[in-house]
């Protein structure tokens, strides 16, 4: 299975690409070091990019090759109510969940039955307060999944929409950390893995 993990060195990113150690992963991230550090760990391969910039996240995916399954981590947090966020946040914010989706899909190569898997959020968690440039990243993203799916079904490509409690990960840093009762990374990608790899895999899986 040739697979590609986007955002590799987050705390979602890394417990995927280690419970995908047998299948020498692709591994893309900003952070070239701890990049090379987690591909020698786990027999991968590093390629490290930034997926805001088009012209990079074309290289890597064109590097990449054809995909069976491609994961897509990659995304940030932060607070801010609606009269105090700027340009600057909202188009960070919809660069980091949005933007690199769209790159994504634009430029992978699948193979039949391939599957890409992306991470949204359940509305009642992320809608309110001071979570609004958050909340609307994400439903951007859901919205743009619909149609894609539509789109790459024709190529026997299967989008898959995960929707995660919370994960204690690096993300809820700027937060002041990870809610109680948040999963442990390598939880969450099990059960990630577990459910986009079933057959039929669908188009939605809410854990």
């Amino acid at each position: 299975m040739r697979v590609l993990v986007l955002g590799a060195t987050g705390g979602l990113g890394k417990a995927l690409s280690r419970l995908l150690r047998g299948e020498e992963p692709f591994l893309s991230g900003r952070r070239a070091e701890p990049l090379r550090a987690l591909a020698a760990e786990v027999g991968g391969k590093a390629l490290p990019a930034d997926l805001e910039d088009e012209l990079e996240a074309k290289a890597l995916l064109e590097e990449a090759g054809p995909l069976d399954l491609l994961l897509h981590a990659v995304g940030r947090a932060g607070r801010a109510g609606v009269q105090e966020v700027g340009r600057d946040g909202l188009e960070g914010m919809l660069a980091a969940h949005l933007l690199t989706a769209a790159f994504a899909l634009k430029y992978a190569r699948f193979r039949p039955g391939a599957r890409a898997v992306f991470f949204g959020a359940y509305p009642a968690y992320v809608r309110v307060p001071g979570f609004g440039a958050y909340a609307a990243a994400k439903a951007a993203l859901e919205a743009y999944l619909e149609v894609a799916r539509k789109e790459l079904r024709r190529q026997d490509v299967r989008l898959v929409l995960v929707r995660l409690p919370a994960v204690a990960t690096g993300l809820w840093t700027p937060l002041g950390g990870p809610p109680k009762g948040a999963l442990a990374p390598e939880e969450a990608a099990r059960r990630v893995l577990e459910g986009v790899l079933r057959e039929p895999p669908p188009e939605v899986l809410e854990l």
